[in-house]
Protein backbone atom coordinates (compact mmCIF):
# COMPACT_ATOMS: atom_id res chain seq x y z
CA UNK A 1 0.00 0.00 0.00
CA UNK A 2 2.83 2.36 0.81
CA UNK A 3 4.31 1.82 -2.66
CA UNK A 4 0.96 2.57 -4.39
CA UNK A 5 0.57 5.79 -2.39
CA UNK A 6 3.98 6.98 -3.53
CA UNK A 7 3.13 6.36 -7.19
CA UNK A 8 -0.16 8.20 -6.87
CA UNK A 9 1.53 11.17 -5.23
CA UNK A 10 4.00 11.36 -8.09
CA UNK A 11 1.20 11.37 -10.65
CA UNK A 12 -0.62 14.12 -8.79
CA UNK A 13 2.56 16.20 -8.65
CA UNK A 14 2.99 16.31 -12.46
CA UNK A 15 1.58 19.60 -13.89
CA UNK A 16 -1.15 19.28 -16.51
CA UNK A 17 0.26 20.07 -19.93
CA UNK A 18 -1.29 23.26 -21.35
CA UNK A 19 -3.36 22.77 -24.51
CA UNK A 20 -3.72 25.32 -27.28
CA UNK A 21 -6.96 23.84 -28.68
CA UNK A 22 -9.31 25.05 -25.92
CA UNK A 23 -7.77 28.53 -26.00
CA UNK A 24 -8.28 28.78 -29.76
CA UNK A 25 -11.88 27.60 -29.36
CA UNK A 26 -12.46 30.19 -26.63
CA UNK A 27 -11.08 32.89 -28.94
CA UNK A 28 -13.48 31.83 -31.72
CA UNK A 29 -16.46 31.81 -29.33
CA UNK A 30 -15.57 35.27 -28.03
CA UNK A 31 -15.21 36.50 -31.60
CA UNK A 32 -18.22 34.92 -33.30
CA UNK A 33 -20.78 34.61 -30.54
CA UNK A 34 -20.01 37.43 -28.16
CA UNK A 35 -18.29 39.88 -30.50
CA UNK A 36 -15.83 40.44 -27.67
CA UNK A 37 -12.61 41.35 -29.47
CA UNK A 38 -10.69 42.06 -26.29
CA UNK A 39 -11.43 38.58 -24.91
CA UNK A 40 -10.75 37.00 -28.29
CA UNK A 41 -7.40 38.76 -28.49
CA UNK A 42 -6.53 37.53 -24.98
CA UNK A 43 -7.39 33.90 -25.73
CA UNK A 44 -5.54 33.84 -29.05
CA UNK A 45 -2.50 35.40 -27.37
CA UNK A 46 -2.57 32.66 -24.71
CA UNK A 47 -2.81 30.04 -27.43
CA UNK A 48 0.21 31.61 -29.11
CA UNK A 49 2.21 31.48 -25.89
CA UNK A 50 1.44 27.76 -25.55
CA UNK A 51 2.30 27.03 -29.18
CA UNK A 52 5.62 28.86 -28.79
CA UNK A 53 6.70 26.33 -26.14
CA UNK A 54 6.12 23.26 -28.33
CA UNK A 55 7.75 21.74 -31.39
CA UNK A 56 5.43 22.19 -34.37
CA UNK A 57 5.25 18.42 -34.78
CA UNK A 58 3.41 18.15 -31.44
CA UNK A 59 0.62 20.50 -32.53
CA UNK A 60 -2.33 19.20 -34.50
CA UNK A 61 -2.25 20.63 -38.01
CA UNK A 62 -5.90 21.66 -37.84
CA UNK A 63 -5.24 23.54 -34.59
CA UNK A 64 -2.20 25.38 -35.92
CA UNK A 65 -3.99 26.34 -39.13
CA UNK A 66 -6.99 27.50 -37.10
CA UNK A 67 -4.70 29.51 -34.81
CA UNK A 68 -3.02 31.36 -37.67
CA UNK A 69 -6.30 32.08 -39.42
CA UNK A 70 -8.18 33.37 -36.39
CA UNK A 71 -5.22 35.38 -35.17
CA UNK A 72 -5.39 37.14 -38.54
CA UNK A 73 -9.17 37.59 -38.37
CA UNK A 74 -9.12 38.93 -34.80
CA UNK A 75 -6.38 41.45 -35.52
CA UNK A 76 -8.02 42.57 -38.74
CA UNK A 77 -11.33 43.16 -36.95
CA UNK A 78 -9.50 45.14 -34.26
CA UNK A 79 -7.91 47.25 -37.00
CA UNK A 80 -11.28 47.72 -38.73
CA UNK A 81 -12.91 48.80 -35.48
CA UNK A 82 -11.44 52.28 -35.76
CA UNK A 83 -10.07 54.53 -33.05
CA UNK A 84 -12.13 52.90 -30.31
CA UNK A 85 -10.05 49.71 -30.65
CA UNK A 86 -6.73 51.26 -31.66
CA UNK A 87 -5.31 51.04 -28.15
CA UNK A 88 -6.17 47.34 -27.97
CA UNK A 89 -3.54 46.61 -30.62
CA UNK A 90 -1.88 49.57 -32.39
CA UNK A 91 -0.12 47.22 -34.85
CA UNK A 92 -3.19 45.09 -35.58
CA UNK A 93 -3.07 45.44 -39.38
CA UNK A 94 0.51 44.19 -39.67
CA UNK A 95 -0.18 41.39 -37.20
CA UNK A 96 -3.16 40.32 -39.29
CA UNK A 97 -0.98 40.33 -42.37
CA UNK A 98 1.70 38.22 -40.68
CA UNK A 99 -0.85 35.70 -39.39
CA UNK A 100 -2.45 35.20 -42.80
CA UNK A 101 0.96 34.86 -44.43
CA UNK A 102 1.91 32.25 -41.83
CA UNK A 103 -1.29 30.34 -42.54
CA UNK A 104 -0.77 30.28 -46.30
CA UNK A 105 2.84 29.17 -45.91
CA UNK A 106 1.90 26.46 -43.38
CA UNK A 107 -0.98 25.00 -45.37
CA UNK A 108 1.18 24.97 -48.47
CA UNK A 109 3.86 23.11 -46.50
CA UNK A 110 1.47 20.42 -45.25
CA UNK A 111 -0.35 20.35 -48.61
CA UNK A 112 -3.76 20.67 -47.00
CA UNK A 113 -5.84 23.80 -47.32
CA UNK A 114 -8.43 24.35 -44.62
CA UNK A 115 -8.50 28.13 -44.39
CA UNK A 116 -6.37 29.27 -47.31
CA UNK A 117 -9.25 30.40 -49.54
CA UNK A 118 -10.74 32.53 -46.76
CA UNK A 119 -7.31 33.89 -45.90
CA UNK A 120 -6.65 34.94 -49.49
CA UNK A 121 -9.86 36.95 -49.51
CA UNK A 122 -8.96 38.52 -46.16
CA UNK A 123 -5.48 39.32 -47.47
CA UNK A 124 -6.94 41.42 -50.28
CA UNK A 125 -8.71 43.59 -47.71
CA UNK A 126 -5.56 43.81 -45.58
CA UNK A 127 -3.46 44.91 -48.56
CA UNK A 128 -6.02 47.55 -49.57
CA UNK A 129 -5.96 48.90 -46.01
CA UNK A 130 -2.16 48.97 -46.08
CA UNK A 131 -2.40 51.10 -49.23
CA UNK A 132 -4.84 53.46 -47.50
CA UNK A 133 -2.48 53.60 -44.52
CA UNK A 134 0.40 54.59 -46.82
CA UNK A 135 -1.74 57.32 -48.36
CA UNK A 136 -2.43 58.61 -44.85
CA UNK A 137 1.30 58.73 -44.09
CA UNK A 138 1.90 60.70 -47.29
CA UNK A 139 -0.84 63.19 -46.44
CA UNK A 140 0.70 63.70 -43.00
CA UNK A 141 4.13 64.34 -44.50
CA UNK A 142 5.70 61.10 -43.21
CA UNK A 143 7.26 60.28 -46.58
CA UNK A 144 9.58 57.54 -45.31
CA UNK A 145 6.68 55.52 -43.86
CA UNK A 146 4.60 56.23 -46.95
CA UNK A 147 7.42 54.94 -49.16
CA UNK A 148 7.74 51.77 -47.07
CA UNK A 149 3.98 51.27 -47.19
CA UNK A 150 3.61 51.67 -50.93
CA UNK A 151 6.55 49.36 -51.65
CA UNK A 152 5.14 46.77 -49.24
CA UNK A 153 1.78 46.86 -51.02
CA UNK A 154 3.51 46.60 -54.41
CA UNK A 155 5.38 43.47 -53.27
CA UNK A 156 2.32 41.93 -51.60
CA UNK A 157 0.14 42.37 -54.67
CA UNK A 158 2.64 40.37 -56.68
CA UNK A 159 2.05 37.37 -54.39
CA UNK A 160 -0.06 34.46 -55.74
CA UNK A 161 -3.08 35.29 -53.56
CA UNK A 162 -3.52 38.57 -55.47
CA UNK A 163 -1.23 38.08 -58.50
CA UNK A 164 -1.30 41.67 -59.71
CA UNK A 165 1.48 43.96 -60.89
CA UNK A 166 0.28 47.23 -59.37
CA UNK A 167 2.77 49.68 -60.86
CA UNK A 168 0.77 52.56 -59.43
CA UNK A 169 2.11 51.54 -56.00
CA UNK A 170 5.66 51.70 -57.37
CA UNK A 171 4.93 55.13 -58.84
CA UNK A 172 3.63 56.34 -55.47
CA UNK A 173 6.73 54.90 -53.81
CA UNK A 174 8.96 56.76 -56.29
CA UNK A 175 7.24 60.05 -55.45
CA UNK A 176 7.56 59.39 -51.71
CA UNK A 177 11.23 58.42 -52.08
CA UNK A 178 11.95 61.73 -53.78
CA UNK A 179 10.01 63.64 -51.13
CA UNK A 180 11.97 61.77 -48.45
CA UNK A 181 15.23 62.79 -50.20
CA UNK A 182 16.04 59.15 -51.00
CA UNK A 183 17.31 60.28 -54.37
CA UNK A 184 19.14 57.12 -55.48
CA UNK A 185 16.06 55.02 -54.71
CA UNK A 186 13.76 57.50 -56.43
CA UNK A 187 15.92 57.49 -59.56
CA UNK A 188 16.01 53.68 -59.68
CA UNK A 189 12.23 53.44 -59.28
CA UNK A 190 11.56 56.04 -61.96
CA UNK A 191 13.87 54.18 -64.35
CA UNK A 192 12.09 50.91 -63.53
CA UNK A 193 8.73 52.50 -64.29
CA UNK A 194 10.01 53.80 -67.62
CA UNK A 195 11.39 50.37 -68.52
CA UNK A 196 8.02 48.82 -67.62
CA UNK A 197 6.24 51.31 -69.88
CA UNK A 198 4.20 52.76 -67.02
CA UNK A 199 1.81 55.54 -68.03
CA UNK A 200 -0.42 55.80 -64.95
CA UNK A 201 -3.49 55.70 -67.15
CA UNK A 202 -6.85 55.40 -65.37
CA UNK A 203 -9.26 52.86 -66.84
CA UNK A 204 -12.91 53.38 -66.01
CA UNK A 205 -16.40 52.46 -67.15
CA UNK A 206 -19.96 53.24 -66.06
CA UNK A 207 -21.96 50.72 -64.06
CA UNK A 208 -25.12 50.07 -66.11
CA UNK A 209 -27.26 49.42 -63.03
CA UNK A 210 -26.14 52.28 -60.77
CA UNK A 211 -24.81 54.80 -63.31
CA UNK A 212 -21.66 55.25 -61.22
CA UNK A 213 -18.17 55.35 -62.72
CA UNK A 214 -15.87 52.52 -61.61
CA UNK A 215 -12.07 52.52 -61.93
CA UNK A 216 -10.39 49.23 -62.92
CA UNK A 217 -6.78 48.27 -62.18
CA UNK A 218 -6.08 47.04 -65.73
CA UNK A 219 -7.50 47.65 -69.22
CA UNK A 220 -8.18 43.91 -69.59
CA UNK A 221 -10.41 43.89 -66.52
CA UNK A 222 -12.27 46.96 -67.78
CA UNK A 223 -12.80 45.36 -71.18
CA UNK A 224 -14.02 42.10 -69.63
CA UNK A 225 -16.57 43.92 -67.49
CA UNK A 226 -17.80 45.95 -70.46
CA UNK A 227 -18.07 42.75 -72.50
CA UNK A 228 -20.17 41.19 -69.73
CA UNK A 229 -22.76 43.91 -70.26
CA UNK A 230 -22.58 45.14 -66.66
CA UNK A 231 -20.55 48.20 -67.62
CA UNK A 232 -20.51 50.65 -70.53
CA UNK A 233 -18.69 53.73 -71.85
CA UNK A 234 -15.11 52.55 -71.21
CA UNK A 235 -12.44 55.22 -71.20
CA UNK A 236 -8.74 55.63 -70.54
CA UNK A 237 -7.34 58.93 -69.27
CA UNK A 238 -4.10 60.43 -68.02
CA UNK A 239 -0.43 59.86 -68.75
CA UNK A 240 2.32 60.51 -66.19
CA UNK A 241 5.19 59.16 -68.30
CA UNK A 242 6.40 62.67 -69.27
CA UNK A 243 6.69 63.44 -65.55
CA UNK A 244 8.70 60.24 -65.09
CA UNK A 245 11.22 61.49 -67.64
CA UNK A 246 11.29 64.89 -65.96
CA UNK A 247 11.82 63.40 -62.50
CA UNK A 248 14.40 60.82 -63.59
CA UNK A 249 16.43 63.33 -65.61
CA UNK A 250 16.35 65.83 -62.74
CA UNK A 251 17.56 63.15 -60.31
CA UNK A 252 20.31 62.10 -62.72
CA UNK A 253 21.46 65.71 -62.89
CA UNK A 254 21.54 65.89 -59.10
CA UNK A 255 23.87 62.87 -59.16
CA UNK A 256 25.98 64.66 -61.78
CA UNK A 257 25.37 61.76 -64.16
CA UNK A 258 25.40 63.89 -67.30
CA UNK A 259 25.29 60.92 -69.67
CA UNK A 260 22.13 59.52 -68.07
CA UNK A 261 20.59 63.00 -67.90
CA UNK A 262 21.19 63.57 -71.60
CA UNK A 263 19.88 60.10 -72.46
CA UNK A 264 16.65 60.55 -70.48
CA UNK A 265 15.97 64.01 -71.87
CA UNK A 266 16.59 62.80 -75.41
CA UNK A 267 14.26 59.82 -74.98
CA UNK A 268 11.60 61.97 -73.37
CA UNK A 269 11.78 64.61 -76.10
CA UNK A 270 11.34 61.99 -78.82
CA UNK A 271 8.23 60.58 -77.14
CA UNK A 272 6.80 63.88 -75.92
CA UNK A 273 7.96 66.67 -78.24
CA UNK A 274 5.36 69.07 -76.86
CA UNK A 275 6.36 68.71 -73.21
CA UNK A 276 7.59 72.14 -72.15
CA UNK A 277 9.81 70.98 -69.28
CA UNK A 278 11.64 68.41 -71.38
CA UNK A 279 12.02 70.97 -74.14
CA UNK A 280 13.66 73.39 -71.70
CA UNK A 281 15.91 70.63 -70.40
CA UNK A 282 17.04 69.88 -73.94
CA UNK A 283 17.61 73.59 -74.54
CA UNK A 284 20.03 73.68 -71.61
CA UNK A 285 21.89 70.65 -72.98
CA UNK A 286 22.22 72.27 -76.40
CA UNK A 287 23.36 75.52 -74.81
CA UNK A 288 25.98 73.68 -72.74
CA UNK A 289 27.22 71.96 -75.89
CA UNK A 290 27.28 75.32 -77.70
CA UNK A 291 24.97 73.94 -80.37
CA UNK A 292 23.31 77.30 -80.81
CA UNK A 293 21.57 76.64 -84.13
CA UNK A 294 19.84 73.62 -82.60
CA UNK A 295 19.08 75.67 -79.50
CA UNK A 296 17.37 78.32 -81.62
CA UNK A 297 15.32 75.64 -83.36
CA UNK A 298 14.37 74.32 -79.93
CA UNK A 299 13.32 77.81 -78.82
CA UNK A 300 11.23 78.33 -81.95
CA UNK A 301 9.39 75.08 -81.12
CA UNK A 302 8.80 76.31 -77.59
CA UNK A 303 7.51 79.66 -78.82
CA UNK A 304 5.24 77.93 -81.34
CA UNK A 305 3.78 75.83 -78.51
CA UNK A 306 3.42 78.84 -76.24
CA UNK A 307 3.36 82.13 -78.18
CA UNK A 308 2.77 84.04 -74.94
CA UNK A 309 6.08 82.88 -73.42
CA UNK A 310 8.10 86.00 -72.59
CA UNK A 311 11.02 83.96 -71.23
CA UNK A 312 11.49 81.89 -74.39
CA UNK A 313 11.56 84.99 -76.59
CA UNK A 314 14.04 86.59 -74.19
CA UNK A 315 16.24 83.46 -74.21
CA UNK A 316 16.23 83.51 -77.98
CA UNK A 317 17.44 87.10 -77.90
CA UNK A 318 20.25 86.25 -75.46
CA UNK A 319 21.59 83.44 -77.68
CA UNK A 320 21.39 85.62 -80.79
CA UNK A 321 23.10 88.53 -79.03
CA UNK A 322 25.74 86.98 -76.80
CA UNK A 323 26.61 83.74 -78.57
CA UNK A 324 25.98 84.40 -82.26
CA UNK A 325 26.48 88.16 -82.62
CA UNK A 326 23.20 88.58 -84.53
CA UNK A 327 22.19 91.76 -82.74
CA UNK A 328 19.42 92.95 -85.06
CA UNK A 329 17.61 89.61 -84.70
CA UNK A 330 18.24 89.74 -80.94
CA UNK A 331 16.55 93.16 -80.77
CA UNK A 332 13.57 91.74 -82.63
CA UNK A 333 13.33 88.88 -80.13
CA UNK A 334 13.53 91.29 -77.17
CA UNK A 335 10.93 93.51 -78.79
CA UNK A 336 8.54 90.54 -79.06
CA UNK A 337 9.13 89.81 -75.37
CA UNK A 338 8.45 93.45 -74.46
CA UNK A 339 5.26 93.46 -76.48
CA UNK A 340 4.05 90.74 -74.15
CA UNK A 341 5.49 92.33 -70.98
CA UNK A 342 6.60 95.93 -71.35
CA UNK A 343 8.24 95.96 -67.92
CA UNK A 344 10.37 92.83 -68.39
CA UNK A 345 13.61 94.20 -66.95
CA UNK A 346 16.01 91.68 -68.45
CA UNK A 347 14.77 92.30 -72.00
CA UNK A 348 14.94 96.06 -71.46
CA UNK A 349 18.48 95.88 -70.09
CA UNK A 350 19.81 93.53 -72.81
CA UNK A 351 18.25 95.73 -75.50
CA UNK A 352 20.05 98.75 -74.06
CA UNK A 353 23.35 96.85 -74.04
CA UNK A 354 23.08 96.32 -77.80
CA UNK A 355 22.87 100.09 -78.26
CA UNK A 356 25.57 100.83 -75.67
CA UNK A 357 27.96 98.35 -77.32
CA UNK A 358 27.24 99.98 -80.67
CA UNK A 359 27.85 103.45 -79.23
CA UNK A 360 31.09 102.31 -77.62
CA UNK A 361 32.20 100.87 -80.97
CA UNK A 362 31.61 104.30 -82.53
CA UNK A 363 33.72 105.79 -79.69
CA UNK A 364 36.58 103.42 -80.59
CA UNK A 365 36.42 104.63 -84.20
CA UNK A 366 36.53 108.23 -82.97
CA UNK A 367 39.62 107.51 -80.91
CA UNK A 368 41.35 105.99 -83.91
CA UNK A 369 40.91 109.14 -86.04
CA UNK A 370 43.87 111.46 -86.61
CA UNK A 371 43.77 114.83 -84.84
CA UNK A 372 43.00 116.75 -88.02
CA UNK A 373 39.89 114.66 -88.93
CA UNK A 374 37.62 117.11 -87.13
CA UNK A 375 34.66 116.88 -89.48
CA UNK A 376 34.58 113.09 -89.38
CA UNK A 377 35.02 113.14 -85.62
CA UNK A 378 32.03 115.46 -85.11
CA UNK A 379 29.92 113.34 -87.39
CA UNK A 380 30.74 110.19 -85.43
CA UNK A 381 30.20 112.01 -82.16
CA UNK A 382 26.71 112.99 -83.28
CA UNK A 383 26.03 109.40 -84.33
CA UNK A 384 27.21 108.10 -80.96
CA UNK A 385 24.95 110.55 -79.13
CA UNK A 386 21.98 109.36 -81.19
CA UNK A 387 22.72 105.72 -80.31
CA UNK A 388 23.00 106.52 -76.59
CA UNK A 389 19.67 108.32 -76.84
CA UNK A 390 18.16 105.14 -78.29
CA UNK A 391 19.48 103.14 -75.32
CA UNK A 392 18.15 105.61 -72.74
CA UNK A 393 14.40 104.77 -72.80
CA UNK A 394 15.13 101.07 -72.28
CA UNK A 395 17.29 101.75 -69.23
CA UNK A 396 14.98 104.31 -67.69
CA UNK A 397 12.07 101.92 -68.01
CA UNK A 398 14.15 99.06 -66.58
CA UNK A 399 15.22 101.26 -63.66
CA UNK A 400 11.61 102.26 -63.05
CA UNK A 401 10.59 98.58 -63.00
CA UNK A 402 13.49 97.44 -60.81
CA UNK A 403 15.50 100.25 -59.14
CA UNK A 404 17.52 97.71 -57.13
CA UNK A 405 19.10 96.10 -60.20
CA UNK A 406 22.78 97.09 -59.97
CA UNK A 407 23.53 96.34 -63.62
CA UNK A 408 20.72 98.59 -64.76
CA UNK A 409 21.89 101.41 -62.47
CA UNK A 410 25.49 101.15 -63.74
CA UNK A 411 24.44 101.18 -67.39
CA UNK A 412 22.01 104.05 -66.87
CA UNK A 413 24.69 106.12 -65.13
CA UNK A 414 27.03 105.55 -68.10
CA UNK A 415 24.40 106.72 -70.58
CA UNK A 416 23.48 109.79 -68.49
CA UNK A 417 27.12 110.82 -68.38
CA UNK A 418 27.60 110.16 -72.10
CA UNK A 419 24.64 112.47 -72.76
CA UNK A 420 25.97 115.01 -70.23
CA UNK A 421 22.94 114.54 -68.00
CA UNK A 422 25.11 114.84 -64.90
CA UNK A 423 22.43 115.79 -62.38
CA UNK A 424 20.45 112.70 -63.24
CA UNK A 425 23.57 110.59 -62.99
CA UNK A 426 24.23 111.99 -59.50
CA UNK A 427 20.68 111.14 -58.46
CA UNK A 428 21.15 107.44 -59.03
CA UNK A 429 21.88 105.17 -56.04
CA UNK A 430 25.51 104.20 -55.58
Amino acid sequence: MRQIAIVLSLVLALPALAQEGPKISSAIIALDRNQDLEAAKGFIAEAGEIIATKPQSEIKSKDLAKFYYYKGVINYRIHSGGKSLAELEPNALNKALQAFENLLAYEKKIDKERYSDEAREQMKQVVNDLARQAIGYSQNGDFQKAFNGFMKVYQLKKQPYIDMLDTTMMYNAAVMAQNAKMYDTALALNQNLLEMGYHGTTYSATNVETGEKTVFPTPDMMNRMVKSGKFENPEASGDVQPQLYEAASSLALMKEDTALYNQLVEEGRKKYPKNANLLRAELQILFNKKQYDKALNNLDQAIAQNPESVVMRYNKGVILQTEMGRKDEALQAYQKALELDSGYTDALYMSSIIYIDSANAVGDRMNDLPLDATTKYEKLKKKQKTIFEEALPYLEKAYEANPDDGQVVTALRQVYRALKMYEKAKGLPK
